[in-house]
């Protein structure tokens, strides 16, 4: 992974994407305040010890692709009832065996013993899903959530797509198209600018033929938006 790091900040790099508070918000369907805690209360210096994963002002702050599926993965676990702690110590020992900042991005196989609480956390690539198991058998698995699903590996393991609304829809993250903004699969044209025009009062006919795209590409761009205002 080639991210450019200064002296433990990460700083923008073209290709690797740039993404606000609001867009993290927008992208993963999150409330906007909760994102903006979390990532100007927990993801500088406290996720990794002495490592700054944003870039920017404090009222601009910014996370690259990398880190925006890193927030993915910390929610998905959230979500499970499994409590920031353990997934910083996680996320540590993963970050020293894989040599990268950014271990949530990659696909692969990991363990971590807690020996102070005599469990320990097993993750897994297991026909394309995460799972999460403690010795007293209790078994929290992501498939209903279709978790990996949504992320796009290339053949070193590494993420470089999402697929915010699955990957059978036509709305993808690209980081190094429109910088990672959600754009319409195949092309280079932003979701929001469809959104935009569905708003102002263009019909869906119109929208197509405007821009040369299917019905079922426009219908999904409307719905990324519609379904996240809703």
């Amino acid at each position: 992974m080639s991210t450019t790091t200064t002296s433990n900040i990460i700083s923008p790099k073209i290709g690797e994407g740039i993404f606000l508070v609001k867009d993290v918000a927008t992208i993963l369907n999150l409330d906007y305040d909760k994102v903006r805690r979390w990532i100007l209360g927990y993801w500088d210096g406290h996720l990794a010890e002495g490592l700054n994963y944003t870039f920017g002002e404090k009222k601009g702050k910014a996370i690259n692709f990398y880190s925006l599926i890193e927030f993915y993965t910390f929610f998905k676990l959230r979500e499970k009832g499994i409590g920031a702690a353990k997934i910083k110590a996680l996320h540590k020992s993963l970050s020293e065996r894989l040599n990268t900042p950014y271990p949530f991005a990659q696909a692969k196989d990991f363990y971590i013993e807690d020996r102070e609480y005599k469990k320990f956390v097993f993750m897994e690539i297991d026909n394309g899903f995460w799972k999460y198991d403690k010795r007293d058998k209790i078994y929290l698995s992501f498939i209903n959530d279709n978790f990996l699903e949504k992320i796009q590996f290339d053949d070193n393991n590494l993420a470089i797509k999402f697929f915010p609304i699955g990957r059978d829809k036509n709305v993808v993250v690209d980081p190094p198209r429109q910088f990672g903004q959600p754009i319409v699969l195949g092309t280079n044209i932003k979701v929001e600018t469809l959104y935009n025009l569905h708003k102002g009062g263009e019909s869906d006919e119109n929208i197509c033929t405007l821009y040369n795209l299917s019905e079922d590409k426009v219908k999904d761009a409307l719905s990324f938006y519609l379904n996240e205002a809703a």
